[in-house]
């Protein structure tokens, strides 16, 4: 699980402005998150494929 609690207060913001669904799947994923970036990119993906299996 991503120790998202420990990190840069920019990571925290943009995780806390992303839906809570989105939030909690990312948490459950067990990704791999180190940075900002990594973060943006997870999230990405996610929403990528949640609107993918939607289409």
């Amino acid at each position: 699980m991503p120790d998202l609690f420990n990190q840069s207060p920019e990571m925290n913001e943009y995780f806390n402005k992303l839906p809570k669904s989105l939030q909690v799947t990312i948490l459950q994923s067990g990704a791999k998150i180190n940075s900002l970036a990594d973060l943006q990119a997870v999230a990405k993906e996610f929403t990528e494929n949640e609107t993918s299996e939607k289409g």
